[in-house]
């Protein structure tokens, strides 16, 4: 009961961030939702930096631990978050110095990649004790809840329809999640935050984590640093019809991670981990065939369900680029696709190839995009991302073929 209602919570969350880009489509102003799309996506790319994928260490330390250790340890670990935030602020002002976001944002922005960073990793955190249900529900309240009250708000008060309305709400949602987790969190036992920081142990995670990192920063690049070209090509108003475009084709793999990946990831890794590798290739072989289907059905849902969306949003601007959202489609089904060689190679623990080429996928994106920037035609940053997954797909398969070949 507690598994599904767990499911539930999470599958629920998805669908008030991809409801919320919707409605903000129809209530915003068409350069207002570029602008969100700009904030958000360098939020999350700024977390992924600032936390380091510290957390594919700490958890693993967690679980080993007794809970009475736990929050000496999560000390630990945010003091480390500290150190590297104190390095960052010079970037974040950077950034907003040199106009890649409206200054008028920045306390916004700053409040909101603070809270929300504390937040994810409580959710981290709970998982790791375990408590899924109460992780989805802070999960839910985080990234969920506060959706549903703009939209409402907006709706119904037509002076909240601006940017700073949503905001709000995401900051709310953010602090409100922290309280509700690190309240739980801190029922674990205080004793071990009394003993020395432990610089060894974080130095060791910095060390393991550090390869990860880099790929994670490099596969995710592809899906901030799109944003930027577009408005650099066309300005606010095309950024945001391509935001929500990019909304619409980010919910097919969200959803796919939701109802195939995770599913199928911790049975894989037992098998490798087991040596049991004719059960893992079967596996990997109902894995490959899950992704497919769902990805090819999530695709053909979201190509339909925009016909009619865009219908109710009867604004000439989303009408007039749909094309985007085809290439876009395209391009994300080849990147589902790639998952599965991932996901092999990542259970065999090939992070080397996975580090390369993923790290090259960035490279090509980044080296057509601005090339092609010359052509001032939007269309060719989406061709250029198929291009880089196209890549990424075949070196993954490659690699991963030949390592099951050598095993058999």
């Amino acid at each position: 009961m507690y598994y599904i209602v767990s499911i539930s919570l999470r599958a629920l969350t998805l669908f008030s961030k991809f409801l919320l880009v919707i409605m903000l489509a129809k209530l915003l102003s068409i350069s207002d939702l570029g602008v969100y799309g700009l904030i958000s996506a360098v939020i999350g790319y700024t977390i992924f930096i600032v936390g380091s994928e510290f957390y594919t260490y700490s958890t693993r330390e967690l679980i080993a631990q007794p809970k009475s250790e736990w929050l000496g340890m999560i000390r630990d670990q945010f003091m480390y978050y500290l150190i590297v935030y104190g390095v960052s602020i010079p970037f974040i002002f950077i950034i907003f110095y040199l106009d890649v976001l409206p200054y008028q944002y920045i306390w916004w922005f700053c409040s909101i990649l603070l809270f929300e960073h504390i937040a994810q990793e409580i959710n981290r955190i709970l998982i790791s004790a375990q408590s899924q249900l109460l992780a989805s529900f802070v999960l839910f309240i985080r990234q969920g809840l506060w959706c549903w009250i703009v939209v409402v708000t907006m709706w119904y008060f037509p002076d909240y329809r601006h940017l700073d309305t949503v905001l709000l709400m995401w900051l709310i949602g953010s602090l409100t999640a922290c309280a509700i987790g690190g309240g739980c969190i801190y029922r674990y036992g205080k004793a071990s935050i009394y003993k020395n920081i432990n610089w060894v142990w974080v130095r060791k995670g910095v060390m393991l984590a550090l390869p990860m990192l880099i790929a994670s920063v490099a596969i995710r690049g592809i899906f901030t640093f799109d944003r930027f070209f577009i408005e650099k090509i066309a300005g606010l108003e095309l950024l945001g019809a391509y935001v929500l475009f990019a909304s619409m084709a980010s919910a097919v793999q969200s959803f796919l991670d939701t109802i195939v990946i995770t599913f199928s990831f911790p049975k894989l890794t037992s098998l490798a981990i087991a040596g049991k590798m004719d059960e893992f290739k079967k596996e990997m072989w109902v894995f490959s065939l899950k992704v497919v289907g769902v990805t090819l059905l999530l695709s053909l849902s979201c190509w339909l369900l925009s016909v009619v969306l865009l219908q109710w949003l009867s604004d000439e601007a989303y009408l007039k680029h749909l094309n985007l959202l085809d290439t876009l489609l395209f391009a994300t089904i080849i990147y589902c696709f790639s998952l599965i060689p991932h996901m092999g190679l990542y259970t065999l623990r090939d992070d080397k190839h996975i580090i390369y080429s993923q790290v090259t996928a960035l490279i090509i994106f980044v080296f057509f995009s601005w090339y092609l920037l010359l052509y001032d035609n939007v269309l060719f940053i989406p061709l250029s991302m198929i291009v880089s997954f196209i890549v990424l797909l075949f070196w993954k398969s490659y690699v991963f073929y030949k390592r099951i070949r050598n095993i058999f």
